[in-house]
């Protein structure tokens, strides 16, 4: 999986300079015209006309944000949004696309979200033969479709993975640290994913396992098991009954949302989760929902994902490539920095009080 540049910052401060005051109010509205560093002099009217969003359903909140961020930037620049919603179920959004394209219509652009990447790919090669752009968001592109799409923008999932595994191996060395003993020499480890399928968590745990792989990380297991509390809950009793022999010293679940149901599992299977004598970490690929674990320590730490502002750049990209014919890179990422619990000390000062993307705070970025 190619890596490109992670975000461009000057040309998402250019959106987000003009809808800030709306991001933290869906219901704010700004009658400033947005610019971009590709096209300056592009006014929201020259901008207007129909984009089409193929995306999973928004009762997961990662994508209902995500969906609120690209309907305030398309608004500003004076597109019409339309989203076409999918229960995470790929069959159902090939039907969708057929649907669409055999409906016609006057659309200028269609943003590609698959379900499950792979098995996307017949769908996102009708759209493509259309002639209307396509840009995909949020899962990258599947190798060999590139040449589908005319650009990627939001998350780099393997950098968000090797973010994740990094900050395994630092859960690992303050164990090691504070003294207490691991089950094999460099510690042993289960995942905790998203569903089947799914290319976001097939390249974090891709990238998290190379690190931890690298640092002497022991994996015993890994399950596909979904995004929210239930899941993790699930997921995690069942990777604790298969490996409680072997003995598990950390557990990384692709988010924070999982990882509240993985915390609960762990405490119900007797063990110790925190910073007082833990007898196992919890670490979270990307931040989503309550913070309450992060700020208490019961998660040492995961990363910073703005599911709003990803939705924001995935419009503001298409929105360059539409006004211009180009853009500037194929690779358009929205940056992932680490946010480490307070509980430990790892860091001087509280990341969950200084860290901020675009002005927005941690608990703007996070809670949804």
């Amino acid at each position: 999986m190619r890596l490109g540049k992670r975000l461009s910052v000057i040309v998402l401060i250019a959106v987000l300079a003009v809808i800030a005051a709306a991001c933290g109010d869906d219901a704010a509205t700004t009658t400033a015209a947005p610019t971009t560093t590709a096209a300056p002099t592009t006014t929201a009217a020259e901008a207007g006309g129909t984009i089409v969003a193929f995306i999973p359903v928004t009762t997961n909140t990662y994508i209902a944000e995500w969906a609120r961020g690209a309907q305030l930037a398309a608004a500003q620049y004076g597109y019409n949004l339309i989203v076409i919603e999918n229960n995470f179920d790929q069959a159902e959004q090939d039907t969708q696309v057929q649907q669409q394209l055999g409906a016609g219509g006057d659309v200028k652009a269609y943003v590609w979200w698959p379900s499950d990447n792979a098995a996307g790919v017949a769908s996102l090669q009708a759209l493509a033969a259309s002639g209307i752009p396509v840009i995909q968001t949020n899962q990258y592109p599947f190798a060999g479709s590139e040449r589908l799409v005319v650009g990627y923008a939001g998350v780099n999932d393997t950098f968000n993975g090797e973010v994740a595994g990094e900050l395994i191996v630092e859960a690992r060395d303050w164990m090691v640290d504070n003294g207490i003993e691991l089950h094999s020499e460099g510690g042993n480890a289960i995942i905790v994913g998203f569903v089947p399928g799914y290319q976001a968590g097939i390249d974090r745990t891709a990238a998290a396992t190379a690190k931890m792989e690298a640092a002497g990380i022991t994996v015993l297991g890994m399950i596909e098991s979904g995004f929210d509390p239930a899941s993790g809950y699930a997921g995690a009793k069942e990777l604790i009954a298969a490996h409680r022999a072997a003995g598990i010293d950390l557990v990384y679940a692709h988010n924070s949302a999982l990882n509240e149901g993985v915390i609960q599992a762990l405490e119900e299977e007797g063990y110790v989760v925190g910073p007082n004598s833990p007898t196992v970490m919890a670490i979270a690929g990307t931040c989503h929902g309550n913070l309450e674990y992060l700020e208490n320590g019961k998660e040492f730490a995961t990363g910073l994902q703005a599911a709003r502002l990803e939705g924001i750049f995935s419009i503001n990209t298409l929105h360059e490539y539409l006004t211009t014919g180009s853009l500037a890179s194929f690779d358009n990422f929205i940056p992932n920095p680490p946010l480490h619990s307070p509980a430990y000390g790892i860091t001087a000062e509280n990341e969950l009080e200084t860290i901020t993307l675009e002005g927005f705070s941690v608990e703007e970025l996070c809670s949804y």
